[in-house]
């Protein structure tokens, strides 16, 4: 007889799989015995080439043997097999063990990916990042943002009604952005959500095993949204005429109410209400926020996270022409009274935006630059911001002491509520006040808006104000970018939004007179 290359005993023990070594290399075949008899029944596998594959097979090969076995055997053999298997026949024994097969597949299936509730699943993820925020490796503004995107997550998923994570097949959220763009015209903030949802899922479910990985590593398993530069224009720039309206009616009509005295009624009876201090300090903090905000591009998160110890103030001073020129003949008059003959030149007459940092120029006046270092909780990247703001930020110290007798430290915030233990200033109230004031002057028809957006102004719209000036400044597009801590292709996708009319002049401008030369081109090579 042949020699068996490979052999494995398959159906628990009933039949065996096997290949000969020197005949039918590469053929395998099922082999059983026959119940009551010593005699073996055998069936060639076909396309069976390795011996997993024959294995695999056995169960519908001892099938087709059971169909094709003569009626006398069976009924010969019906007894024995039902007494040695309690009354099963092959057909229905491998029947069950199909079936169990298929019990031991799910619940194989079952423990690699468990169930669990969705809104559970979520509580648990967001604690986790409540836990970084609670050790400093976040802020909370992260996780209030977070908590907030999957608020709409859950309500898709209700409608949905899938609450359980083992529930989510590869269409759960195809309709996703067709449930939120009827709630919202705005595509960015659903874009975050699919940012917010898409992290839950790779972080979470599938890092837990409660869905196949497969789903996430498809590519397509969550909607994409396309973002139009019409959806950028949410925080819109500020024209030179609103931003006048609105802070002179910060500054003089609003603040300045804090310091009236008001009729009020009491019990029926007229009384004067007294100015509250705090009241006071609040709106003079305002205006002083709004300057900081409009004339360094920072965040409203930076601001309000600004300690003095980030504030440096210099005094680089400028000249006055004519304050020199009064300086000079006051000196030249002095020297005349007294019979001194002094040969000094009159001054020339100076650029009064350039520096005289010397402090022996004719007409020096003070000019403080202020030089802010901030770091942006996006990047987490520090920079220095050169502006404007230290005249502002010398008169809003002189108004903190005179509010309270407390020396102020560097640690300090910039704009602490010196009234409630010299916490961060409440960002909320902060937006809630600008708009108040925006939406009272829209109504009364003083503000304009932007001519390409008909957004109202928010708190971004002064960073966006500062960065569209200095464009259209002609400031460096590197060193704003560096200054305002984004790229260059973000400053100009997400706020270039100019007025073109703006720069007419210099894209119309005529050389009048100019002609045009003629010049000699010179020849390194003979012909």
């Amino acid at each position: 007889m042949p020699r068996i290359l490979e052999k494995q005993s398959v159906l628990n023990g009933r039949g065996t799989v096997f290949t000969y070594e020197d005949r039918n290399i590469g053929t395998y075949f099922y082999r059983e015995r026959v119940e009551g008899t010593k005699k073996y029944r055998t069936k060639t596998i076909p396309k069976a080439t390795t011996l997993q594959q024959a294995v695999d097979s056995a169960t519908d090969i001892a099938l087709e043997l059971r169909e094709e076995e003569p009626h006398h055997l069976s009924s010969l053999n019906t007894g024995n097999i039902q007494a040695k298997d309690d009354g099963l026949s092959l057909l229905e024994r491998e029947e069950k063990l199909v079936r169990k097969k298929e019990r031991l597949a799910r619940a194989e299936k079952q423990k690699e990916n468990p169930k669990m509730t969705i809104q559970k699943a979520l509580e648990e993820w967001l604690a986790g990042i409540k836990k970084r925020v609670d050790a400093g490796a976040l802020e909370q503004s992260t996780y209030d943002f977070k908590s907030f995107s999957m608020r709409h997550v859950m309500e898709y998923l209700k409608e949905k009604k899938v609450t359980l994570t083992n529930q989510i097949n590869e269409s759960t959220f195809d309709d996703y952005v067709v449930f939120r763009m009827a709630q919202t015209e705005r595509r960015i903030p659903v874009q975050k959500e699919l940012q917010t949802l898409g992290e839950f899922i790779k972080s979470y479910l599938v890092k837990h095993k409660y869905i196949p990985a497969r789903l996430w590593l498809d590519g397509q398993f969550l909607p994409k949204i396309d973002i139009r530069q019409t959806d950028r224009d949410a925080n819109p720039a500020i024209n030179e005429d609103d931003w006048n309206t609105i802070i002179t009616h910060v500054r003089t009509t609003w603040r300045k109410e804090a310091y009236e005295v008001k009729k009020l009624m009491n019990n029926g009876t007229l009384c004067d209400r007294k100015p509250e201090k705090k009241t006071q300090w609040f709106r003079t903090m305002f205006w002083h926020w709004i300057l900081v905000s409009k004339n360094s591009g920072m965040s409203p998160e930076e601001i309000c996270k600004l300690k003095w110890k980030n504030v440096e103030i210099v005094d680089v001073g400028r000249v006055s022409n004519t304050k020199a020129q009064e300086e000079w003949e006051q000196v030249m008059g002095e020297a005349q009274t007294e019979g001194v003959d002094l040969d000094i030149e009159a001054p020339e007459l100076k650029d009064p935006t350039e520096w005289a940092t010397k402090g022996t120029e004719w007409g020096r006046e003070e000019r403080l630059i202020a030089y802010i270092t901030t770091m942006r909780a996006k990047t987490q990247e520090y920079r220095e911001i050169p502006c404007n703001l230290g005249q502002v930020f010398k008169r809003w110290r002189n108004f903190l002491k005179t509010q309270t007798n407390q020396p102020i430290k560097g640690d300090d915030y910039v704009f602490a509520q010196i009234y409630n233990e010299m916490r961060l200033p409440c960002q909320r109230r902060i937006g809630r006040q600008w708009r108040e004031i925006c939406n009272l002057l829209s109504a009364e028809g003083k503000l304009k808006g932007h001519k390409f957006s008909d957004r109202p102004y928010t708190l971004y719209s002064m960073r966006s104000t500062f960065i569209e000036n200095h464009i259209l400044r002609g400031t460096d597009a590197y060193l704003l970018a560096r200054i305002c801590g984004n790229s260059v292709a973000t400053i100009m996708q997400t706020y270039e939004r100019i007025d073109i009319r703006k720069r007419t002049k210099e894209l119309t401008d005529i050389e009048f007179g100019s002609k045009k030369g003629n010049p000699e081109t010179i020849s390194l090579f003979d012909e």
